[in-house]
């Protein structure tokens, strides 16, 4: 269990869906990098591929899955991949999102926007906008919580 809330709490931290996120998160995280001095060397790449066998279960689950938002990709003019998530609130008068963005494992910030009108698909709108706005670096502000 406790390996599925570090699992669940590194992927909301790292902008990851569940799917795309396991090998990066046995490599990476520091609950796996906590837990390997206590494992004797024989036993663990058994219990990493039980690990990874487990994560990849849970992440096949629609209800585990669903609860983290879909991650978006982007190539950037200096040729790195990045990525991001958005958090969107509709209301009668429209839009508004924040979109946070990640390249590797950095988190480089938010790109908040906002739109209205008929017929409006917001994710596609919220999406135009931070694509846009994702190689101008001073558009991307870092939030300190």
């Amino acid at each position: 269990m406790e390996l599925e809330v570090a699992y669940m709490e590194w992927l909301r931290g790292q902008g990851r869906s569940p799917a795309e996120g396991i090998d990066s998160f046995l490599a990476e995280s520091e609950f796996v990098h906590a837990q390997m001095p206590m494992i004797h060397e024989s036993e663990r790449e058994q219990l990493l591929g039980e690990a990874r066998r487990y994560l990849r279960r849970r992440s096949a689950d629609p209800l585990f899955a669903g609860q983290f938002p879909d991650v978006y990709h982007c190539g950037h003019d200096d040729g790195h991949d990045l990525r991001y998530t958005i958090t969107l609130s509709i209301s009668d008068q429209g839009a508004e999102w924040v979109g946070r963005v990640w390249r590797d494992s950095e988190y480089l910030g938010e790109i908040a926007g906002a739109g209205h009108g008929p017929h409006v698909n917001y994710i596609d709108l919220a999406r135009m906008h931070i694509e846009s706005e994702i190689g101008r670096k001073k558009t991307i502000v870092r939030r300190v919580t």
